[in-house]
């Protein structure tokens, strides 16, 4: 009976094993002629989309390279598609599509056209075109008129011209802005450019009949270059007979002269990316008025053409020399009429004839001038600055730099550092 017993227990267990055996075989079997459905590739994992690329077409009427950097930073900035084919050739597209234009007109009336046939978002950065109904961002030209004259009455000039090769829009406003200026403080401005402004031999005649010397405010850097190079045909001297001043700081223009120009900074390219700010905006649906927005001139870029002050007289040039090159030092009018070896009331006396000024006017006119410029051109304490400009101590300097810039030098720095422009 026992041995049945474990007779039938191993069949058992080799009827489970081989019954395992088989319903495996038969399971592979039926996945063999029936196999799961394969999964379609469908590539890498798409990252969700992001706000949509807008397209900017670059027009410049006349390729200004400053200009297309300040652009390009923009479009970086902004995630633009910034379309240059116009770079290439000047052939309008016949069909372009697009969210925006940036332009920088002139008298084209083709570009005129193609603006006025695209209904999209436009800034111009050029004041050529008033007659389009658009927005504009342009330098002030009428603070650069107004800062070319204060530099030339700064350098004690008297005598003063003008000169523009060819008529502008906004050479104009820098004319009447810097005759306005001079005209205030009793000056009057000869004008070079009136007929046959182009006639070297013309303008040349013109100059003779200046007196010396002479300042002479051109309308940008190319009429100075040519003013200079008049200068240089007769052998007058610069800055001594004519002092010259152009605008738009071109240093390929300005460093490469015989006498290096002073010029005006107008900083194009930060009038190129604050536009493209504008058309952001505009393309966002946000409202931008129809007006030229004004961005203030980045001052004055003094080289050796205006290098100078303008003085007839010259034991005043001597002594305003020897002021500028000894400001750090504790003088006054005694001390500067013992040196020139002539009395304190005649030296006065010589001063205010050429300059219209006492001596301690304009010598706290330039401590204060150097001050100005060591405040926002370095990092020095007020201690330091007092001292490097000859005044007795910093309480002393703050009070007089407060007179004159409403603000302590501490204060103006931050401003100066947080508008972009210094001293």
């Amino acid at each position: 009976m026992r041995g049945e017993v474990q007779e039938n227990q191993k069949t058992f267990h080799l009827y489970l094993a081989f019954g395992g055996i088989f319903r495996h075989i038969a399971l592979m079997g039926n996945f063999l002629h029936n196999p799961a459905p394969a999964r379609e590739y469908r590539g890498p994992p798409v990252a969700p989309a992001g706000p949509r690329q807008r397209k900017v077409l670059m027009l410049q009427a006349s390729y200004n390279p400053e200009v297309h950097e300040g652009i390009a930073r923009a479009a970086r900035e902004l995630n633009w598609h910034l379309d240059i084919s116009l770079m290439r050739t000047r052939h309008l597209p016949r069909k372009w599509e697009g969210d925006g234009i940036i332009c920088s007109l002139d008298q084209d009336e083709e570009f005129a056209d193609f603006i006025q046939r695209h209904k999209v978002p436009c800034i111009d950065t050029s004041i050529w075109r008033m007659d389009l109904d658009m927005p504009r961002i342009s330098a002030d030209n009428a603070a650069i008129g107004e800062l070319a004259a204060e530099h030339f009455m700064d350098n004690g000039h008297q005598h003063f011209a003008w000169y523009a090769y060819e008529s502008t829009p906004w050479g104009k406003i820098r004319r009447e802005a810097y005759e306005k200026k001079l005209q205030a403080n009793g000056l009057d401005v000869v004008r070079l450019d009136k007929k046959e402004r182009q006639d070297p031999i013309v303008v040349r005649k013109r100059m003779r009949k200046l007196p010396h010397p002479t300042a002479i405010f051109c309308q940008n850097d190319f009429d100075a270059a040519w003013i200079l190079n008049r200068c240089l045909e007769e052998g007058w001297r610069v800055p001594e007979e004519f002092a010259i001043l152009g605008v738009d700081n071109n240093p390929l223009i300005c460093d490469l002269q015989p006498i290096r120009l002073s010029s005006v900074n107008k900083d194009f390219a930060t009038i190129a990316y604050e536009g493209c700010l504008l058309l952001q905006k505009m393309m966002q649906g946000k409202k931008v008025p129809n007006e030229v927005h004004l961005l203030q001139p980045g001052g004055i870029a003094v080289r050796a053409s205006t290098d100078a002050m303008a003085v007839a007289d010259p034991l005043v040039r001597d002594v305003l020399h020897y002021m500028e090159s000894n400001l750090r030092k504790p003088f006054g009018a005694a001390e500067l009429a013992g040196l020139f070896n002539i009395s304190e009331a005649a030296l006065q006396k010589r001063f205010r004839k050429s300059l219209h000024t006492t001596i301690h006017k304009k010598l706290m006119e330039m401590r204060l001038k150097r001050a100005a410029h060591l405040v926002t051109s370095t990092e020095a304490p007020v201690e330091e600055i007092a001292a490097m400009t000859g005044f007795c101590n910093a309480p002393h300097l703050t009070r007089c730099f407060k007179q004159r810039h409403c603000l302590p030098p501490l204060r103006y720095r931050k401003f100066k550092q947080s508008t972009g422009t210094n001293g």
